[in-house]
């Protein structure tokens, strides 16, 4: 703390500085989870307190199980794997009891974010300035930065994308922009070329226009910043020879000239940053949950949680549709569409909020494995989905993987719409009260509910008891959204075309990025201004390779 308190001391008031980064990537190259005997010791504390008697740990763990009772708290140790990136799983993850794993996880996850705000702290007492860190985005994913960014004035994370012929994932912006609840971030590492790389294994140049490109793109996610790594490529030190903005002679060539290029482009569109988001839609994503099924996986390792949720992020923007993500204890009223995918943790009180949600007039779709344990990674011992299932109008019947050797075929019915594709990742048979909207057409399960649509108040839930295909899922997102009347994008939608809506002063605005690695032509369901060309388009648009636009709603 003497190092913050002199940094603080002696730049808090300097007019040169912007802001304060605590530390760098904290928790990032396995230094997250500490096994050293004073973690050890204050583990056993935080288990003393929260659970008040080993009685009653040994209850909520089930420690029956395997003879694992203990009889204090000084006799628990951290466990031996963890969920870091690249850590050592010297057991089989699956044999160490689930509670203890996911209690060290966020035991863990607090203990960097109790450091980070000692020193956020005393920052704070001698700067206005902003403090902020650069966290892992969706990389690592060891510290909950929905609870470690309350203490900072921004999140900002690192983000480093391919930028060669290659689509630019949103979902990280947009997970950004919800852990402060819509409030801007900040990008502290992103790409910056080719070349050599860290790793020794080397990374393609980006195509000419794709860094200007990225750029735009997170800007009009709602970034506030943006620094590129590096500016300079390194000839000494571990990440020597590592590409850079400039190459190591410090000879300026194209990258560079289109950072100047870069520059101009944002003053242009500077009048349009407070524009604000106005989606309707949002998909929930929770840390318990990732670090549930990372201690105890389910059809690995096909399924990986976030990916699956960046999945339903993307296939929305694919349809025409926008959409937050945020996390369970986000204010749900100003949404109208809820995408909950795989809640494998729901406590009672995330139940009840997912009741008043659809109760209240909201649209809910939940994916297979839905409250199957509670908030102490115990399994509940109700029908699935546990404490919904008259919101859905189902019970789970039977479960099972899915595996290439066992796809089955099913037929969705959403409205005029039929579609038919083959499960994925999970299968869920259900039966209850509400309204088959997809079956199982073959094998045993022929003729059983895979997915269902149940009206529970003024609301209308879904229960999406298996994964389906690209299209087939598309198309079930447009007929929820109809029922939600949540109108499309204006911009016909076209695959790799991103469009993003955000609103100024009542006017409509549309970012439009092309990542078809080739010149496009989009179709316009509305007249739109340019404001960058300053003309207008009345039915079609033009957007050259690596291009992006700013269009206004006439």
């Amino acid at each position: 703390m003497k190092i913050t308190e002199e940094i603080g001391r002696r730049f808090g008031k300097n007019p040169y500085v912007s802001g304060f980064q605590i530390d760098n990537e904290p928790a990032q190259e396995a230094s997250g989870r500490c096994h050293c005997p004073v973690c050890k010791s204050k583990f056993s504390d935080y288990l003393k307190v929260k659970y008040k008697t080993i009685e009653e740990y040994n209850r909520r763990s089930g420690n029956i199980f395997w003879g694992q009772d203990y009889e204090n708290f000084d006799q628990i140790k951290p466990p031996v794997n963890t969920i870091e990136v690249s850590a050592e799983q010297t057991l089989p993850v699956y044999f160490e009891n689930p509670t203890l794993r996911l209690e060290f996880e966020r035991f863990a996850s607090d203990s960097q974010i109790e450091y980070q705000n000692l020193q956020a702290d005393i920052l704070h007492r001698y700067s206005d300035y902003p403090v902020t860190t650069n966290g892992t985005g969706l990389a690592t994913n060891s510290i909950d930065y929905y609870k470690s960014t309350k203490n900072l004035d921004v999140y900002g994370f690192d983000f480093y994308p391919g930028l060669r012929d290659a689509a630019v994932d949103s979902f990280p912006y947009a997970f950004a922009r919800g852990v402060k609840d819509g409030k801007a971030f900040w990008v502290m590492e992103f790409m910056s070329g080719g070349g050599h790389r860290f790793g020794g294994s080397g990374r393609v140049q980006p195509n000419p226009g794709a860094l200007k490109q990225a750029v735009i793109q997170s800007y009009a996610h709602g970034a506030d910043m943006m620094l590129h790594f590096q500016f300079r490529t390194f000839p000494f030190g571990a990440e020597q020879l590592n590409y850079a903005i400039v190459d190591m002679d410090g000879v300026p060539r194209r990258r560079y000239y289109e950072m100047q290029e870069t520059a101009r482009v944002l003053q242009q569109l500077k009048a349009y940053g407070n524009a604000e988001f106005v989606n309707e839609i949002a998909v929930c994503v929770d840390y318990d949950v990732h670090w549930s099924l990372r201690i105890k996986p389910v059809n690995d390792p096909d399924f990986n949680y976030l990916d699956y949720a960046g999945r339903m992020y993307n296939l929305l923007e694919d349809a025409g549709y926008n959409a937050d993500v945020i996390g369970f204890a986000a204010d749900f009223s100003r949404y109208k569409f809820l995408v909950v995918p795989t809640a494998f943790i729901a406590d009672r009180s995330f139940q009840e909020k997912l009741r008043n949600f659809v109760k209240n007039g909201g649209i809910l779709i939940a994916t297979f494995l839905t409250s199957a344990k509670n908030e102490d990674n115990v399994g509940y011992t109700d029908s699935l989905p546990a404490g919904l299932n008259d919101v859905f109008g189902v019970n789970v019947e039977e479960v099972e993987p899915v595996f290439a050797s066992n796809r089955t075929k099913l037929r969705l019915n959403l409205g005029n719409t039929v579609q038919e594709s083959l499960d994925g990742m999970w299968s869920d048979l259900l039966k209850g009260d509400a309204r088959a909207i997809g079956i199982y057409m073959e094998d045993y399960k022929t003729g059983a509910m895979a997915i269902s649509e149940h009206t529970y108040g003024k609301g209308t839930a879904c229960y999406l008891g298996t994964d389906v295909d690209d299209e087939s899922m598309m198309h079930l997102f447009t007929y929820f959204c109809e029922k939600a009347g949540i109108e499309k994008n204006p911009i016909c939608p076209q695959k790799k075309v991103e469009v993003i809506h955000r609103q100024l002063d009542g006017a409509d605005y549309y970012y439009v990025i092309n990542f078809t690695a080739k010149d496009t032509s989009l179709v316009l369901e509305k007249p739109m201004e340019d404001v960058l060309k300053n003309c207008t388009c009345q039915k079609e648009m033009h957007l050259e390779r690596n291009g992006f636009a700013l269009l206004k709603r006439l």
